[in-house]
């Protein structure tokens, strides 16, 4: 007995047998045409549904679902305001625990061209911002870890 062959294909509509077929078995045989219409249209959900959850197997990043992997991403990011305090230097204190992060600042408020370059200095549990042009207002940071 041989399987009714399959592609992954999505045909619009499933055969319906009409009282004039001939009834026709095997590979080309219009008994079997429904057959293989279902048969390519599940090969080709399965597909899909395979790239899926292989998509979500990988944002889980090895945790056991994507809540888990969502908190653990909330725990080692972090964000909040802060101020520049000029070419002297502000310190943010932070518990991510190492250098290995990303930290993104930017001013909230006009800066009069007095922001200048903007150096960070990372360290485990802290960072400091710098900037050359002296200014000495409000801006916002984001940690990425």
């Amino acid at each position: 007995m041989a399987n009714v062959p399959e592609s992954a294909t999505w045909k619009d509509g499933v055969y319906q047998l009409e009282t004039t077929d001939p009834l026709l078995g095997g590979v080309n045989g219009v008994m079997n045409q429904a057959s293989k219409d279902l048969a390519c249209r599940t090969k080709y959900l399965k597909q899909v549904a395979d790239g899926h959850t292989s998509e979500i197997n990988q944002a889980r990043g090895g945790k056991a679902n994507l809540d888990e992997r969502f908190k653990a991403l909330e725990m080692t990011s972090k964000q909040g305001d802060f101020t520049f305090n000029g070419t002297t230097g502000t310190t943010v204190s932070h518990t991510i625990g190492n250098t290995n992060y990303v930290v993104n600042v930017a001013a909230t408020a006009g800066t009069n061209g007095d922001l200048g370059d903007i150096y960070i200095s990372r360290g485990a549990y802290y960072f400091t911002v710098y900037n050359t042009g002296g200014y000495k207002g409000n801006g916002r940071y984001q940690i990425l870890n």
